[in-house]
């Protein structure tokens, strides 16, 4: 009888590298694929440990699969990632339903309760064939002060540059044409284990891979963006000019406290040269409100850049107030109810801005990649701009009328409507 396996991933990309991990020695282990956790002998959820609603929603899905384990749905139920490395005996003794707690990237283990005794680190994509998420760092050395990740990840660990561009290559030949790069501080890369830091030069490295059509780079931290970086960007025509910046806030009251490094000045001068060499990038942010000792001044500073500045892609969070973290213990905790109001206020101004912004693309032709059939009977397919990332910005509904187009191509599109966050296009050109 074929054994079945259900995997849940939760969290950020990094984790669904982790995931893939997984997913690739739960099949060498003989174990098949399922969707329905109905059908699985062995459940694995992958948690995330970020913040206070991610460890609720880990709970929530632990109990669930407790629940269906004690019905009999599945024989072994193992949890794994970032809420295990944070809270590994708490969850032993609250939780003792669970057979295995797999610490944080703990595939060893995992390969011993599957039975396997000899095995290699691979993935699994778990992602659409035409699109994969390239891993170049772990860890955090940046320490703000709100932030547990140091905690959970440890400090920058970078993986070595030939050993990414293998990866890279392997990508490429399974016909991934969008690589998305990603690391809790890309702009950090192999300043660990190299004289200086080497993104630079493993961009370029990177944008050699023939099959290689887009580069996405995530999470750049404001602090260690350079002009330099910046000028390699702009000579690169793989990498998107998109550019993920989470400044997290303006006002230096608040940057100072958050020890995000650099202040409002530096912010600004570093946005204005990107905008001054690269007009057309588009840039998305996030912003914390609600941080303690965030008094009114600061928060309109915020509200008055992020109007002025009219980013194309924004988020905005409520501060999590996280144990074994600086700021836990900080004085002038801001009031759930005035963090709350400030988080609205913010994202209805951002919901008309993006609704403006993505109504001046309507009779413009953009660039697309296709990345499944569409849900909606009006359209054939639904798809990302060069400026959404998967999963956090926008999709473009696609019509194909001449019946031509495929998941994965890459397609020249007219744009003819346009909604707050989503455009809607025609293709007229597939590139591939």
């Amino acid at each position: 009888m074929t054994k079945k396996y259900h995997l849940i991933s939760l969290g950020c990309p990094k984790n669904l590298i982790d995931s893939e991990i997984f997913s690739f020695l739960s099949e060498e282990a003989n174990y098949q694929p399922t969707e329905d956790s109905t059908e699985a002998d062995l459940i694995i959820i992958n948690t995330c440990g970020f913040i206070v609603s991610a460890k609720e929603e880990g709970i929530e899905t632990i109990l669930e699969a407790i629940r269906m384990k004690e019905e009999g749905v599945c024989q072994t139920l193992v949890v794994t990632g970032c809420l295990v490395k944070r809270y590994f005996d708490e969850l032993m003794t609250e939780f003792p339903e669970i057979d295995f707690l797999i610490n944080l990237k703990d595939f060893k283990k995992f390969a011993q309760v599957l039975g396997l005794k000899d095995f290699a680190y691979n993935r699994k994509l778990m992602t659409p064939a035409h699109y994969a998420y390239l891993r170049i760092s772990d860890g955090c050395n940046n320490n703000c002060t709100y932030c547990a990740i140091p905690l959970i990840r440890g400090n920058l660990t970078s993986i070595k540059m030939e050993d990414i561009i293998t990866e890279a290559e392997t990508l490429a030949s399974k016909g991934v044409k969008e690589v998305i790069i990603t690391a809790q501080d890309t702009t950090q890369y192999g300043k660990d284990i190299y004289p200086e830091g080497k993104l630079i030069q493993l961009l370029k490295k990177v944008s050699q891979v023939n099959g290689i059509k887009w580069i996405r780079l995530l999470y750049l931290h404001p602090a260690h963006i350079t002009h330099e970086l910046i000028d390699a960007i702009a000579e690169l025509p793989k990498i998107l000019p998109y550019f993920d910046i989470p400044l997290q806030h303006i006002s230096d009251n608040i940057l100072r406290k958050m020890n995000r490094r650099k202040f409002s000045s530096d912010i600004k001068d570093i946005l204005d040269y990107l905008l001054k060499k690269i007009p057309h990038a588009m840039i998305r942010t996030t912003f914390i409100v609600g941080f303690p000792g965030e008094e009114r001044k600061d928060y309109q500073e915020l509200k008055k850049f992020i109007q002025a500045r009219r980013f194309a892609r924004l988020g905005v969070f409520i501060y999590s107030k996280e144990e074994d973290t600086p700021a836990h213990d900080f004085q002038a905790q801001v009031a759930r109810k005035t963090a709350t109001n400030r988080y609205n206020k913010l994202m209805q101004i951002q919901q008309d801005i993006s609704a403006d912004i993505m109504e001046s693309f309507v009779g413009k032709e953009i660039e697309c990649i296709i990345d499944k059939v569409a849900e909606d009977d009006g359209f054939h397919f639904e798809g990302r701009s060069w400026f959404d990332a998967p999963d956090v910005d926008g999709i473009v509904y696609l019509t194909d009328n001449q019946n031509l187009a495929k998941i994965g191509d890459i397609v020249k599109v007219k744009i003819v409507e346009a909604w707050e966050y989503d455009l809607v296009g025609e293709i007229i050109k597939i590139e591939r």
